[in-house]
């Protein structure tokens, strides 16, 4: 996958929606991958440009992009 199809993929979400990336996906797409601070940065501002927020899931080797619900994950 290429971050244009990723970012076509981003746009499809609807709140509440999510896109998981497995480590071996987020790495290709942010290099060097998990758990480089540079790849981080990247990958929330990739985020952040399309509305997503980003829940790093170690235990499961994922990465999951998500629109939030805006009713409910409003930080306050």
């Amino acid at each position: 996958m290429t971050l244009d199809e990723f970012e076509g993929v981003l746009k499809q979400l609807t709140p509440g929606q999510g896109a998981h990336l497995a480590y071996d996906a987020y790495r290709e797409l942010f290099p060097p991958g998990e758990p480089d601070e540079a790849a981080r940065a990247r990958a929330y501002g990739f985020a952040r440009s399309h509305s997503c927020q980003i829940e790093n899931h170690r235990s499961e080797r994922v990465v999951v992009f998500y629109k939030p619900n805006v009713e409910s994950d409003i930080p306050f």
